[in-house]
């Protein structure tokens, strides 16, 4: 998790510093995001520079998205389309989608081996939502 709040900063930083100017997907299904975090990061990163940035202004291009379920958290890799669309259009492309966790819902949902077929199968399909995400919009996808 502090590894994809890292990255949810490092990413919006121009090229010159690293970054790829671009704003951040983030489908949280544990609640583990915290804005707090981001500022603290944010923060370091203007010490570390010497450049005035504003936490705020990169909270603003971080779309968290709360998954209640396994179903839901697929259903969240279409939406991040029409978002990543909408984005790109207003000059913020997406540049990271992040799923925090991936197999938390999956673990819970589908216990002992009976199940686990329909999970992999279930697995499959949102795995290649999230591959064709990151070719659709040339992003990374960090899960």
């Amino acid at each position: 998790t502090q590894v994809a709040h890292q990255l949810a900063v490092n990413v919006q930083m121009d090229r010159e510093h690293g970054g790829l100017g671009g704003s951040v997907i983030i489908i949280d299904t544990e609640n583990t995001f915290r804005p707090e975090r981001i500022t603290q990061m944010v923060n370091g990163l203007s010490e570390k520079y010497g450049m005035e940035l504003n936490p705020e202004e990169f909270l603003q291009n971080i779309h968290v998205a709360r998954a209640y379920n396994s179903n839901h958290q697929i259903l969240l890799v279409d939406s991040a389309v029409d978002l990543a669309n909408e984005l790109k259009e207003m000059g913020k492309p997406v540049r990271l989608l992040i799923v925090d966790s991936l197999m938390a819902h999956f673990r819970a949902e589908y216990v002992g081996r009976g199940t686990l077929a329909d999970r992999q199968q279930k697995l499959n399909k949102h795995m290649h939502g999230l591959l064709r995400f990151g070719d659709l919009f040339n992003a990374c996808v960090v899960v």
